[in-house]
Formats: structure tokens, sequence, C-alpha cells
């Protein structure tokens, strides 16, 4: 990530709170929250604040949160501390041009709400664990009012994700968003 690129990611979050935990938004609409239960490892692809790390620590998963924000990371860690599951998050500054960190490992759980690159949906379902969950989300031409250069082009997710090493449980794609929750067989 360019330093432009990570001053920029820092400024869209000087001024946000610290994140009210909750589950991913494709999980709550398809109604799919009990989808998710621990022990277990997470991992939060562009966590932001921290909303959904500290939800799937409250789901008794270990969670790695990681974001090319400094000043996303340290609202996700307040967020942590502020839930009582500080223990349970690990979260990292990570420059995602450069893809997932081969020393993280495998996950039980994947998460990427709102941050699309094409060059993370393979390695998205080679970290999860056989029978693992990855729920992805980003935003969509499909009914976007203006759509720009970060929405994805119709169907891309599910088109991305349905491979033989998974099964598809839920996609949608409508109002400038598409998800897809899957599976790793």
């Amino acid at each position: 990530m360019s330093a432009d690129d990570a001053r920029r990611w820092d400024a869209r979050y000087a001024d946000c709170a610290v994140a009210e935990p909750g589950p991913p938004d494709a999980l709550a609409e398809a109604g799919l929250t009990d989808l998710l239960h621990g022990p277990g490892r997470a991992l939060d692809i562009a966590c932001g604040a921290g909303a959904q790390s500290v939800w799937l620590a409250a789901q008794d998963f270990d969670v790695v949160a990681i974001d090319g924000s400094k000043v996303a990371i340290d609202l996700a860690t307040a967020a942590a501390a502020r839930a009582g599951v500080a223990a349970f998050v690990e979260a990292r500054v990570v420059d995602l041009d450069d893809g997932i960190p081969d020393d993280l490992g495998v996950f039980d759980v994947v998460v990427c709400q709102r941050f699309r690159s094409s060059g993370l949906y393979g390695p998205i379902v080679d970290r999860l664990r056989r029978g693992g969950v990855a729920v992805v989300t980003v935003l969509s031409e499909t009914g976007a009012s203006s759509p720009g250069p970060f929405h994805a082009r119709p169907g891309e997710l599910l088109e991305a994700f349905t491979r033989a090493d998974t099964e598809v449980l839920h996609h949608c794609e409508h109002d400038g968003h598409e998800s897809v929750v899957l599976r790793r067989r």
C-alpha cells in the first residue's frame, strides 16, 4: 500500500467511534448468524474498527484482525478491550496489497467485509480448513447509484467462489453490494 493510501485510510478512521460488536452483514441478512460458533480460529480481513472481530471473539473464536490502517487497528483493539475479549483478538497492521501473510495459518472462519481485492479471492478459500466458512461482501455495480472503480462487476463474487472445493450457502446482490457465504468442502 502506498503512503498516500495509508494516510487516506488512517484519515477515514480518525473520527470513528469504537465499534459495537456485530455479525457480518451477509450473515445477519440471511439469518445465518448461528452458522458461526467456536471454538476455533477466525480471520477478519480489512477489519476496520473491529465490529466483526469482536463479535467473532464473543462467539468463542480466537481472531486475527488485519487492516492496512494503524488507526483502524487501534480502534479494533479498543473495541476488543471494551467488550472484554482483548485476549482473543490479535490485531495487526498488514498491507493487504501483499496478500494474506503466510505466517497466519488456516482458519475455521474468514470474514472480508467491504474490501475488494480479487487477488484475495483464492487465498480466502485456501486459508479455510475443510468445513470452514467464509463471508465476503464487496461494493457492487448492481444497484449502485454511481459505481466507481472499487465496485465489483455483477456476479463477481459468485463466479469467484463457485469452485469444486466450495459450497455456496448464500449469495445476494442488491443496493450496491454483493455478498457470498460459502463453506470449504
